[in-house]
């Protein structure tokens, strides 16, 4: 069976023509579902949902650093970031290492060819797959956007201590080899 639910203002109300308790206990912060059995996620703590929302918060800020100076959007800034990084690419192996997916990185690396900010070149192995790589102009936009990307990064973590700072590096790089694992 089906069940449809509208979630307003820490209630449940079911919207499907069905006999379901279901109810949000606010002070507990459980929801009681089915057949009695209460799950608890408190979003102040769930990992999965912080990270998120840090990462977003991140990103959107870091944006003001590049998007109206610059007149790039978080995905170009991403290509062009990676592809300084790693020399060369394609668009598939920029999905993964951007974490974007498929459509985002086409319609970015479009916008970026046409602003004469990248050259594709034919990849003689597989001529499907274009070789993209930094033009000189991306490569001085890229010079441009570093120091001012840096300074933000400086300016956000002031907030914490040497020892804060390498811990949470450490962190996350053991979170990010867990999964990928």
């Amino acid at each position: 069976m089906f069940y449809l639910f509208q979630l307003r203002y820490s209630q449940v109300r079911v919207i499907s023509n069905c006999s379901l308790e279901a109810f949000v206990n606010k002070n507990e912060q459980s929801v009681n579902l089915f057949n009695g059995t209460t799950m608890k996620l408190n979003l102040d703590t769930f990992l999965a949902y912080q990270l998120i929302n840090v990462a977003s918060l991140v990103s959107n800020d870091l944006a003001k650093v590049y998007q109206a100076k610059f007149d790039l959007t978080i995905p170009q800034w991403r290509i062009l970031a990676n592809l300084a990084q790693f020399g060369q690419s394609n668009a598939k192996n920029l999905c993964e290492q951007a974490n974007m997916d498929k459509s985002t990185v086409s319609r970015a690396i479009k916008i970026l060819v046409e602003k004469k900010l990248l050259i594709t070149q034919i990849n003689s192995e597989d001529k499907r797959a274009a070789i993209l790589s930094l033009s000189e102009s991306g490569k001085e936009l890229y010079k441009k956007i570093v120091p001012e990307a840096l300074k933000w990064e400086k300016e956000l973590l002031a907030s914490l201590n040497t020892h804060e700072q390498s811990l949470l590096v450490s962190v996350l790089n053991k979170l990010k080899n867990n999964l990928q694992a």
